[in-house]
């Protein structure tokens, strides 16, 4: 449903890995002639690619996309044409539909993301934790200050549990807190896709309880991998089940169906509602 709020502006951002410059395709390409240059032209484009899911979009301002990126990022032209052919070399470039967009291979598992209440609470929490280290300093406050910096922060907190209550921020929480890895790029619109297939067939709170069931059944198995939990949450899919009850209705239906002996409803539960694999 609509309403008058803005949509909440999100920042991008790029984790360079701690392995970046000792990657054998970033240590050939600083050997080359200008190499270094090439480098951080390339860290540029992960940088401008990072809110398009890895995707640079030609727009016809230069004669061809070297062109258009030189102006964009304020480098030579043939420094940029010859990184653009060492990375197409490398298959570190695609072109996606043979246009002239390129798409980054390597910006999605390095992209990150944040709301601007979330990047405003963690500057916040930051704040705080540094005052707390200095607590010995400038403590006489008059209560109207106190007043006010309370208020304050009370609309803080409140902005953090309104981010981190999103169905979104719950899934993204339980796959990073269980060692699934960090979330972004493809994964994080993954997310999103499953929320809403499920949400537009039930409600957002039936989809985010099979999801985190879903979650659930794989760290019980041992399986944390994001794909392991996309399997189980596509066979539900596939099979109408879109509510906890449905679940438990067509777990119940197999305990007592031929052929399924002595498992029970807690043992096919675990394995995603559908026996062991």
């Amino acid at each position: 449903m609509a309403d008058n709020k803005q949509e909440e502006k999100r920042y991008f951002w790029i984790k360079i890995r701690q392995d970046f410059f000792t990657d054998p395709y970033i240590k050939l390409l600083r050997r080359m002639a200008g190499g270094d240059t090439y480098t951080i032209i390339y860290l540029k484009m992960l940088v401008k690619s990072a809110d398009t899911n890895g995707t640079i979009y030609f727009q016809g301002a230069g004669q061809d996309l070297a062109e258009e990126l030189s102006l964009m990022l304020d480098e030579g032209v043939e420094d940029v044409r010859a990184l653009l052919a060492y990375l197409e070399a490398k298959k570190l470039l695609l072109h996606p539909d043979f246009t002239e967009d390129i798409y980054l291979v390597a910006t999605p598992d390095l992209t990150g993301s944040e709301t601007g209440a979330a990047q405003r609470v963690r500057k916040f929490r930051a704040r705080q934790k540094q005052k707390t280290l200095q607590s010995n300093s400038d403590v006489t406050t008059c209560y109207d200050s106190k007043s006010k910096s309370k208020s304050k922060n009370t609309e803080l907190e409140q902005e953090l549990d309104t981010e981190t209550e999103t169905p979104y921020s719950k899934i993204v929480s339980l796959f990073e807190n269980n060692g699934f890895g960090s979330v972004g790029g493809i994964t994080s619109q993954n997310i999103q896709d499953e929320l809403k297939d499920f949400t537009d067939n039930s409600d957002v709170d039936e989809a985010t309880k099979l999801l985190q069931k879903a979650i659930e059944i794989a760290v019980n198995n041992g399986k944390n991998s994001f794909s392991y939990v996309w399997g189980i949450t596509k066979r539900w899919y596939n099979s109408g089940i879109f509510t906890i009850e449905a679940l438990e209705a067509e777990e119940k239906k197999r305990t007592f169906s031929k052929g399924y002996g002595n498992t029970t409803k807690k043992e096919k539960l675990e394995n995603g509602g559908y026996g062991t694999r």
